[in-house]
């Protein structure tokens, strides 16, 4: 799934759900993936959402994934985040926002 801005979306379903976003994660964007999320997370599903593609982090997505995790925590889900190696614009954007002690943040994707 592909917004007109290039907001990109790849998912992988298996033993978790991988979700793959790049390039800018904006209100709108952040709103589908949130349904999308929201779904997969009641149905039990670990999920892996993998920003390291992502070039820029608004408030909005940064709003979602906390209430995600929330969410993840509550329906005995799990939900890890995957910022990518070097620490690029996702995890700064999310280390800004206090986020990296709150939220199940890694900086590569390992199993388990």
């Amino acid at each position: 799934m592909t917004n007109p801005q290039g907001c990109r979306l790849e998912i992988e379903v298996g033993e978790r759900t991988l979700v793959r976003l790049s390039g800018e994660l904006d209100a709108p964007d952040t709103r589908s993936a949130r349904k999308l999320l929201t779904a997969y997370i009641r149905a039990g599903t670990t999920i892996v959402v993998d920003l390291a593609g992502v070039t820029r982090v608004d408030p909005s997505g940064l709003a979602a994934l906390v209430d995600l995790h929330e969410l993840a925590r509550q329906q005995d889900s799990r939900l890890v985040v995957v910022t990518g190696e070097g620490g690029g614009p996702a995890h700064r954007a999310l280390e800004a926002a206090g986020l990296t002690g709150t939220v199940d943040v890694r900086q590569v994707l390992m199993d388990g």
